[in-house]
């Protein structure tokens, strides 16, 4: 185990700038896993992040979401907390401080069945290794009742990551190559 959560984080960024170009059908094989994961639920409303860097491309899996009717939503940081904001394809995206791209401010906030959440890593567990920020983690320990699916490539798992009580918890993972359930 790698003692601290800062070296994973550089080692995870640079395997990530090295190799998300690898496999140029990559988003479309997590895409059609999620659709498939997904089959014969009721899902209506799901949290996704648009890309940012090298993070996997969600746009191929916003598409097919969109064309299956499901209520998208994209997160935003408001008042140091993220909040889930309602997005179509006609709503202008607004790139902020943080370096990411959501929903206007005036958009309506969602409280979502799924979110589907960026890493830098995951552990066979299921825990995951996110930016350092903490947002994920705060909306997680105050909405444990909600589906979470980690969302990247397969090269992203790890053996074990350095943890803390309040670290996310996936309930799923959904690579490019293989679908993880870890509940």
């Amino acid at each position: 185990m790698i003692d601290h959560k800062s070296t994973v984080r550089k080692k995870m960024k640079r395997l990530l700038k090295k190799n998300y170009a690898v496999n140029e059908t990559a988003p479309w094989d997590a895409a059609k896993k999620i659709l498939f994961y997904l089959n014969n639920t009721n899902i209506k409303k799901i949290a996704l992040y648009w890309p940012m860097q090298y993070e996997l491309d969600t746009r191929p899996l916003i598409k097919l979401l969109l064309e299956k009717n499901i209520n998208i939503s994209l997160p935003s940081i408001l008042s140091n907390q993220i909040k889930f904001l309602n997005w179509n394809l006609d709503d202008t995206l607004v790139f902020d401080k943080l370096k990411f791209y959501h929903p206007k401010k005036n958009a309506i906030q969602t409280i979502p069945n799924i979110v589907i959440v960026p890493m830098l890593a995951f552990d066979k567990q299921g825990f995951r290794l996110g930016y350092g920020k903490g947002f994920y983690d705060k909306f997680y320990e105050n909405n444990k009742k909600i589906f979470y699916i980690g969302y990247g490539y397969d090269f992203q798992e790890v053996d074990k990551l350095p943890l803390k009580h309040y670290d996310l918890k996936f309930d799923a993972v959904i690579t490019n190559s293989f679908i993880k359930n870890f509940n």
